[in-house]
């Protein structure tokens, strides 16, 4: 769904959403600066006047205006920051959802249904999720470095690179972050913490969001299908779904 303000550059209310959150996010560690609480009181003005979202954005956003202002907010939500990140991942899932369904799907009632991802693998225990996490992260955090490495490489005509490219670029390199701490947390034994709530369907969201961006890219596109399937076989929320569209848009 567009955003309606021209002055924004997110096309999306998703974009606009994920990096409000990123903002927060960086916040939660105690982030600082005038360009930082400029884009967060933006985002906040661009998504508040928005009726669809109003009233799904979290409560401490709508509350406060600014950075300074939140953040007794964020420190009263724990005095470290992990816990603090995973209660913003928390609150915002619901207004990340409702964007998400609208821009990938439409209408709520034309989401493809999930796969959950034990039915095949075999992963049902938390021991078998983190061997898995483990075993497969690393290769796909490979395969997305080879991948941004190849999209990023000159063209042969040496033009600029795609809008869509470069979006697609920007959510590679937030997937392998992401996918960087989901990995650090199963070495540290901390995957099923409460802090770590909402971080794979956050890299779930940059997954699908990379695979949409390449899709008139066979080889990179056909790349980001098997770093889905990865992920699908590490028990990652609502890939399985996205993952068979894929695969029809592929055979075609």
């Amino acid at each position: 769904m567009p955003l309606a303000l021209a002055d924004t550059q997110f096309e999306t209310d998703l974009d606009a959403l994920l990096r409000l959150q990123g903002v927060l996010l960086e916040a939660a560690e105690g982030a600082r600066g005038p360009e930082l609480d400029h884009e967060y009181k933006e985002l906040r003005r661009i998504l508040l006047e928005d009726s669809g979202y109003s009233d799904v954005i979290p409560t401490f956003v709508r509350r406060y205006r600014d950075l300074g202002s939140l953040w007794p907010a964020l420190k009263s939500f724990s005095p470290q920051w992990e816990p603090r990140r995973g209660e913003i991942r928390k609150q915002f899932e619901g207004a990340l959802a409702t964007a998400e369904r609208t821009e990938f799907f439409g209408k709520p009632g034309d989401v493809p249904p999930g796969y959950d991802s034990s039915a095949w693998t075999g992963a049902t225990k938390g021991a078998d999720r983190v061997n898995a996490v483990k075993t497969l992260f690393p290769i796909a955090r490979n395969a997305l470095e080879h991948l941004i490495a190849q999209l990023e490489a000159p063209s042969h005509n040496g033009g600029p690179l795609l809008d869509e490219t470069v979006a697609a670029v920007e959510a590679l390199r937030q997937l392998h972050q992401a996918l960087g701490e989901i990995l650090l947390a199963a070495d540290e034994g901390k995957l099923f913490d409460p802090f770590n709530d909402g971080l794979a369907r956050q890299a779930s969201r940059y997954a699908k969001r990379a695979a949409k961006g390449l899709r008139d890219d066979p080889i990179a596109y056909a790349t980001s299908a098997l770093i889905l399937a990865i992920m699908t076989a590490c028990g990652m929320p609502d890939i399985g779904g996205y993952l068979a569209g894929v695969a029809i848009s592929m055979k075609k």
